[in-house]
């Protein structure tokens, strides 16, 4: 009769092993952490009333698909009638309002986030990287009061980089061998992919991603999967 390991014991050539323990945490945050698409909506209706356009007007669907994405990549895609060279123009005024909206709205985190991400804290490092602006991540932490948990952060409104290269930094200024990822677009997938780490697929969120191994449909469930994953 062959070999056979214990149930729940992970053996290599009859030697026990120990799976390395998952050391860092790391976060997208529009679709994973909480909805902020009211606000985000308000602030890029605004800047279209302020520049006149009456034409286009940006609603809560819009909002959804311009998670994830960095600015270039939504002008290219649904401002058509903007000129390249008016990028940056608009990029500024959406930063002005965006801060506006989010200090006076904000956004709603997603049930048991605050809860669970406490729970987690105790137990590993968490991040946050997101395509974001500048001061949004710290703009949401304060907002919920969240700052204590967090060990780190980036964004691509701070290094102008994407997020599989700012997931690097958080790695590498942070010395992570065994970090996961958790998001909810097909952008986040991807940026984990790229630095070869495990990723959570939320499927709560904006986006869709076929191909994702682990899959969630509420907060909560991130503890089943870190336990089937690592011991």
């Amino acid at each position: 009769m062959a070999w056979q390991a214990p149930p729940g014991t992970y053996y290599r050539n009859h030697q026990k092993i120990s799976k390395l323990k998952v050391d860092g945490l790391v976060f997208d945050l529009d679709g994973t952490l909480w909805d902020a698409s009211e606000s985000c909506v308000r602030a890029w209706n605004r800047v279209l009333q302020n520049k006149g356009v009456t034409d286009f007007v940006i609603t809560q669907q819009h909002a959804h698909a311009f998670a994830g994405k960095l600015l270039d990549d939504i002008f290219v895609q649904y401002f058509t009638f903007l000129p390249k060279e008016e990028y940056q123009n608009m990029a500024n005024a959406y930063a002005e309002q965006e801060k506006f909206h989010m200090r006076e709205y904000g956004g709603k985190l997603y049930p048991e986030v605050r809860e669970l991400l406490t729970d987690l804290a105790e137990k590993y490092p968490l991040f946050i990287v997101s395509n974001c602006l500048s001061g949004y991540i710290e703009n949401f932490l304060q907002q919920h009061h969240l700052e204590h948990l967090f060990k780190d952060y980036e964004c691509s409104g701070n290094t102008g980089r994407p997020k599989a290269e700012n997931i690097g930094m958080i790695i590498n200024r942070n010395q992570l061998k065994k970090p996961m990822y958790v998001g909810d677009t097909i952008g986040d997938f991807e940026a984990a992919k790229k630095n070869d780490i495990p990723f959570i697929y939320a499927e709560y969120g904006f986006g869709e991603v076929d191909e994702a191994k682990h899959t969630i449909n509420h907060f909560r469930q991130i503890e089943g999967i870190i336990e089937a994953l690592y011991v």
